[in-house]
């Protein structure tokens, strides 16, 4: 079949383009992969992120690859945009742990290069995204391309059901690149349970909320919109010695990856 490819672009807008793009991605994945959705034995079947796959550009003309699984049409790879849909810029810093505790607006930050074992911040924001904290996630101008947004609760858990339950989803959803593969991204060894089921997760460590970087290439953190009271949003990790998955709440000035969903 000759490979079919789109770039969706948000700045062109045009709400044709973007239908035709997701039926492009749909019927792509439902050709490839044999079914679609999670009805019948087709639907409990891997995707192969090597042909279930199209662009997916965001306002800035980064682009990112998408994949079916299930019902659902997610993003594979981590979020790296500092511009909101509407083309405001976030707040970027760098900035030092007290300011990132302190609580600052819409920010995003970058892991740094020197304890990652890369040369600049641009190889870290190709290989692992962004870290953003939770009013970057929350912001009404609209993190996420058009026609996608950052996952709730419910699309998170939809996701784990479709895969099988908490205490293996993680090992699915986790990419299989593990050290010591030359080249980032990676996840430490040994990666307990990863078989990549299209999801591509990486492990892109995260911000605390006092503003320590931690755990890059030993856990995957990823926002979701879900309030959890007044001081904590609610988001999903992944271990490189576990297959669990694990819905912790956390504090809004955390760091964390963002991977979107499409839908609005």
């Amino acid at each position: 079949m000759q490979e079919l490819r789109t770039v969706l672009s948000v700045k062109e807008g045009a709400a044709m383009k973007r239908i035709l793009h997701l039926c492009c991605v749909v019927v792509m994945v439902l050709s490839c992969s044999g079914g679609g959705g999670g009805g019948g034995g087709g639907g409990n079947q891997p995707v192969s992120p090597n042909i279930a796959t199209t662009d997916l550009e965001d306002i800035e003309g980064n682009k990112y690859g998408v994949s079916m699984i299930g019902n659902q049409i997610w993003m594979t790879e981590n979020l790296r945009t500092v511009t909101f849909r509407n083309g405001a810029w976030m707040l970027t810093g760098p900035y030092d742990s007290l300011e990132w505790a302190a609580g600052l607006g819409a920010a995003s930050c970058i892991y740094p290069h020197a304890s990652v074992g890369l040369s600049s911040a641009g190889e870290v924001i190709t290989a692992y995204g962004r870290l953003y904290n939770w009013n970057a996630v929350n912001d009404s101008r609209g993190l996420c391309p058009e026609g996608w947004h950052v996952p709730t609760r419910a699309d998170w858990e939809e996701l784990i059901a479709h895969l099988g339950g908490e205490s293996v989803a993680g090992g699915k959803l986790k990419s299989t690149r593990t050290d010591p593969i030359t080249g980032h991204p990676r996840w430490d060894s040994p990666n307990t349970g990863a078989s990549d089921y299209a999801f591509h997760g990486l492990p892109g460590g995260l911000r605390s909320g006092i503003g320590e970087f931690l755990e890059i290439g030993q856990t995957a953190s990823f926002w979701s919109s879900t309030e959890s009271g007044s001081f904590a949003g609610a988001l999903q990790i992944f271990y490189d010695s576990e297959s669990a998955i694990y819905y912790p709440v956390k504090m809004k000035a955390s760091g964390f990856s963002v991977r979107c969903i499409h839908g609005n």
